[in-house]
């Protein structure tokens, strides 16, 4: 469901770049640094996925790449859980505490890069997530890093949802040949967007 300045889906309102709030956002300076300035498709893919194999609301989820922070929004109301989001650009983060708040969930945020992000901060997660976060080529290798910390930090789950850009492939490869347990779904929605794409979720 939608009009002019926002739409509905998966129990979530999100505001498009009509909506006054986000204008207002926009002429206060929180223009978009890297890719930030939009809600990309593979969430909803993740949401999907989610929704269809719940997670306990015990789970303390990472949002990593959050942009808007739907994907991570979407879990704290669908499921109750504790969700931080990461993000290189720190002109994203008020547009994710505007969804947060017309939408009554909480969120905490905060700018870093995924380099970041080391074996103690991973330590305090259970889940991490991220949604077209591998677009460019030197990305595999980070989050092929990232992820070897997340497994020594004790995270249980990583999942990447992505349309399967090269890099992706490549991340999808590589973690095949490190990890015992991991599992591609292909994924195609219709509603509310079209959507097609696959999640690598690794057990670690």
């Amino acid at each position: 469901m939608s009009n002019h300045s926002s739409r509905k889906a998966f129990g979530l309102k999100i505001l498009n770049a009509r909506h006054k709030e986000i204008r207002r956002l926009k002429r206060e300076g929180y223009a978009a640094e890297i890719h930030g300035n939009k809600f990309w498709n593979s969430s909803f893919l993740l949401m999907d996925y989610l929704r269809r194999h719940p997670i306990p609301s015990s789970t303390r989820v990472l949002e990593i790449g959050c942009g808007w922070g739907l994907l991570g929004l979407f879990c704290s109301k669908k499921f109750n859980c504790r969700v931080h989001g990461i993000d290189a650009d720190k002109n994203v983060i008020p547009y994710l505490e505007l969804h947060a708040t017309i939408n009554n969930i909480k969120m905490t945020a905060e700018k870093k890069k995924f380099e970041q992000l080391s074996i103690a901060y991973l330590s305090q997660f259970d889940m991490i997530l991220g949604a077209d976060i591998c677009f460019w080529d030197e990305m595999t290798d980070t989050l092929l890093k990232l992820i070897h910390r997340a497994k020594r930090g004790g995270v249980g789950t990583v999942m990447i949802a992505d349309p399967c850009r090269s890099p992706f492939t490549d991340l999808v490869e590589r973690a095949r040949e490190r990890y015992k347990e991991v599992t591609i779904v292909e994924k195609f929605l219709k509603h509310p967007v079209n959507a097609t794409g696959e999640i690598l979720i690794i057990k670690t």
